[in-house]
């Protein structure tokens, strides 16, 4: 199990009690490929993979070194990186040991390790760095490879704000009303995104927000605050949140002009913003 083994006898290498058979050449990485399939074909940058997805990465280490004993051990660390250099995951590590054979010579140590785009994730080239550590001679190599993320660009700003809001006829409908107007007894759906917030420790967020429904004379007819929380923390810092909300209007609801009100919160940034959109009952 190693690709060209030399009979010279590295002493001292590896301690009081192990001897290494130096390998052929330096340790490297090679058949690095990118894969969709765990086992499928490489696709490298050619496939554009999308948020949430799995990429499943797969590489050989060859010229590691044998103890006298012919014993092979090597690890090796996986890191991925956003188009901005942002780490996506913690480093994923790996190790593989393996006693060989006389007919094992063309063997190679195969490594696999999958990556998880997060959700929601900005769209470009992403960079994978590997690093593989021959543990008997303590050599290390290095290579770096990219995939590819296609998605819409991603909103962003200084400051706690709401964007992309729509009003929706249904909830999965694909483009916003032109002109809201609904009728009574009518749900009403909307979505939008909040973006600006800012961070705690391990990216923690606390945001909130509520909503409001303000008659034709601005009287308030409906208040619930807050309507929906997100708390939560993530070793990738979450972009924005997507925000869906829906309402049903009551029946007998009088034709007019209403306005939807929402005010969003982030606690930890210490942010309150507001939104306001009108709607017509007919």
């Amino acid at each position: 199990m190693l690709t060209r083994l030399l009979a010279l006898c590295v002493a001292g290498s590896l301690g009081p009690s192990l001897t290494a058979w130096a390998a052929a050449g330096p340790l490297r990485i090679i058949h690095l490929g990118i894969h969709q399939i765990e086992d499928g074909p490489a696709v490298g940058d050619r496939v554009g993979f999308v948020p949430g997805e799995t990429i499943y990465l797969r590489f050989d280490i060859e010229n590691y070194t044998l103890t006298k004993e012919q014993a092979a051990a090597v690890s090796w660390v996986v890191e991925a990186a956003d188009p901005k250099g942002v780490p996506i995951a913690p480093p994923a590590e790996g190790k593989k040991e393996a006693s060989l054979q006389p007919e094992d010579k063309d063997w190679l140590p195969r490594a696999r390790q999958s990556i998880v785009v997060p959700s929601p994730a900005p769209g470009g080239t992403y960079v994978v760095h590997i690093k593989v550590t021959d543990l008997n001679s303590k050599e290390t190599a290095v290579a770096d490879t990219k995939f590819l993320v296609t998605g819409a660009e991603l909103p962003s700003s200084p400051a706690l704000v709401m964007r992309g809001f729509g009003f929706y006829r249904g909830e999965d409908d694909p483009q916003p009303l032109a002109s809201p107007a609904y009728r009574s007894g009518d749900a009403m759906f909307a979505r939008f995104q909040i973006v600006g917030y800012k961070f705690g420790p391990g990216n923690a967020i606390d945001v909130n927000y509520g909503i409001s429904i303000l008659g034709p004379t601005g009287n308030v007819m409906y208040t619930q605050d807050p309507a929906v929380e997100e708390k939560s923390a993530s070793f990738y810092p979450k972009p924005y949140i997507d925000a869906n909300m829906n309402l049903s209007l009551n029946a007998g609801t009088k034709a007019g002009e209403y306005t939807l009100v929402i005010t969003a919160r982030d606690k930890v940034g210490t942010q309150t913003t507001e939104l306001r959109k009108p709607f017509h009952v007919e």
